[in-house]
């Protein structure tokens, strides 16, 4: 559930010794988190980022002694770190910059180990992938040198703008090939809420083709907004 910053909010009591909370927005993606052991999501990411008082409150309503923070976004890190003077629990803040890097934090997470270990190895875990983003222009803009117009397709890697395409499939498969190395063995396909399932399972196909032979491939139903596609490579 998201958080109502109109209501109070009572801390509950901690049931167990660790827990933890995810900021990401798509139901899929929310039920990965949830999968993986995520106590709280807290709805946000690209334009709707959470306050402090956001991440606190689901902080505070985690039912743990220690909560593990994924911000799965560079420019939530900052408002989630402000809740760690402030909280009731121990906050320890993974700096996540993006989904596939929280889902590998989470991944790494070993119950039998103790929080600082923890989350040395959680942060090690997001160092190893690498992490592609497609998405569209909403206005015509200057970015990364890069002139834009509205509408088109762009391909990020990293963080930042590889390239712009018109073409949805191809600015999937440009960035893999970026992002595939001879050692890797993994690639994870999130599509978002605006890729019909025909879609993806035709790119599914075509990167399967490609890089079946020496890759696992997963994909999966984000729903996320923004996003036609979220890609990494381990």
């Amino acid at each position: 559930k998201s958080a109502d910053l109109s209501e109070t909010y009572t801390p509950v009591a901690p049931t167990k010794p660790v827990g933890f909370v995810s900021v990401c927005t798509g139901a899929g993606i929310e039920e990965l988190f949830k999968d993986l052991g995520v106590d709280t999501v807290v709805s946000g990411g690209q334009t709707m980022n959470p306050s402090t008082d956001d991440i606190l409150k689901a902080i505070e309503t985690t039912p743990s002694e220690t909560v593990f923070v994924l911000p799965n976004n560079k420019n939530i890190i900052m408002a989630a770190e402000q809740t760690i003077p402030i909280s009731t629990r121990k906050v320890i803040v993974i700096h996540t910059r993006t989904i596939p890097q929280g889902i590998s934090a989470m991944l790494a997470f070993d119950p039998e180990t103790g929080d600082e270990d923890n989350a040395i190895e959680m942060q090690k875990s997001t160092e190893r992938i690498a992490t592609g983003q497609v998405t569209f222009a909403a206005r015509d803009s200057d970015f990364d040198g890069h002139s834009i117009k509205k509408g088109e397709i762009l391909a990020m890697l990293g963080g930042k703008i590889s390239f712009v395409e018109n073409d949805v499939d191809k600015s999937v498969m440009k960035p893999l090939k970026q992002m595939v190395k001879r050692e890797s063995q993994f690639i994870t396909v999130i599509y978002g809420e605006d890729v019909d399932e025909s879609s993806a399972a035709l790119l599914e196909e075509q990167i399967r083709q490609k890089y079946g032979a020496k890759t696992e491939i997963t994909v999966i139903n984000g729903g996320q907004p923004i996003y036609y596609y979220i890609l990494s490579v381990e």
